[in-house]
């Protein structure tokens, strides 16, 4: 990709999404690291993006009202480093990203989740239902949620996170086949999932609407490379990872994966070495620290103990 086909990339300058470009940055070449990069630094990559040094510093300073940045200062210049987290939730953000997105070792059971809420805790109601849904569970009917196997600690660690005390949930339940289908068809809503899988392959495979890049221009490698990845995480974000007996042989999701980390993983080593050139250029001794990580090497990344 040349320097004339930028415009066609995206601009990440509208709501949170300077926020979200920076978390793709540092989560693909900064993993896990505590060291602190100057806020030139910073900002500098997100200008390879189009992003002014004034939305730049904004998006930093949000990130660190959220707890994602804490700064440190060296004299008169402030630098920022990813705060600690626990290896557990690092492991199931990576999981999350990378690993294929429909399993093969469902056993055939389901989690059920049935609560009651009094009229005036809406509030908790309203928390408890997007904590279930982050948590790939399925709305079938009125206080009565679903997913694929054995998940009775999660919904019950939410329950009693949410203060949610009218909370039945139970797993090994089986559902008849074509029940099962129509109950996956309500719950889950695949239809919207589908089509984003199928749109997300038009626009990525090659010849697709997506721009290319050239791999002898870094700059383009790592602008390609964290678009394709923020398409990506959006993308996973909706899907709720069901097993793959229950979606079909035809199911995108794991074209879609293939063609992700196809490209993703090709395009590292260039995009590396732009993302390591403009760290370089404001501090020397970190240049030697950013890795990149690919779709072939996740599983590398979690911990084992």
């Amino acid at each position: 990709m040349t320097a004339e086909a930028e415009p066609s990339l995206p601009r990440f300058q509208q709501g949170a999404r300077p926020q979200r470009l920076l978390t793709t940055l540092l989560g693909d070449y900064w993993f896990a690291r505590r060291e602190h990069i100057p806020s030139a630094a910073l900002v500098q990559l997100m200008a390879e993006f189009g992003i002014t040094a004034a939305g730049a510093r904004a998006a930093i300073q949000r990130l660190a009202q959220r707890g994602f940045l804490v700064s440190a200062k060296n004299g008169r210049e402030t630098a920022y480093a990813v705060t600690p987290r626990s290896r557990e939730a690092l492991d199931q953000h990576v999981q999350y990203i990378f690993a294929p997105p429909a399993s093969d070792s469902w056993d055939g059971t389901w989690t059920i989740v049935a609560y009651s809420v009094p009229e005036e805790e809406k509030a908790a109601r309203r928390t408890f239902r997007e904590g279930l849904r982050a948590a790939h569970f399925g709305y079938l009917y009125d206080a009565l949620w679903i997913r694929p196997g054995h998940h009775v600690e999660a919904a019950q660690h939410l329950g009693e996170a949410t203060g949610i005390t009218q909370l039945t949930v139970f797993s090994a339940a089986e559902v008849p086949g074509a029940a099962e289908e129509r109950m996956v068809e309500t719950a889950f809503e695949l239809g919207p999932v589908r089509d984003a899988y199928t749109a997300f392959i038009k626009r990525w495979e090659p010849g697709g609407a997506a721009p290319a890049a050239d791999g002898a221009n870094a700059q383009g490698a790592l602008l390609v490379r964290t678009r394709l990845m923020s398409e990506w995480r959006a993308l996973v974000g909706i899907d709720p990872q069901l097993p793959r007996q229950l979606l079909g042989k035809d199911w995108p999701g794991t074209r879609a994966y293939e063609c992700c980390a196809a490209l993703y993983d090709s395009l590292g080593p260039e995009a590396e070495a732009r993302f390591r050139r403009i760290i370089a250029a404001n501090d020397p001794n970190l240049a030697g620290l950013v890795n990149h990580h690919t779709f072939a090497n996740w599983a590398s990344l979690v911990t084992t103990n």
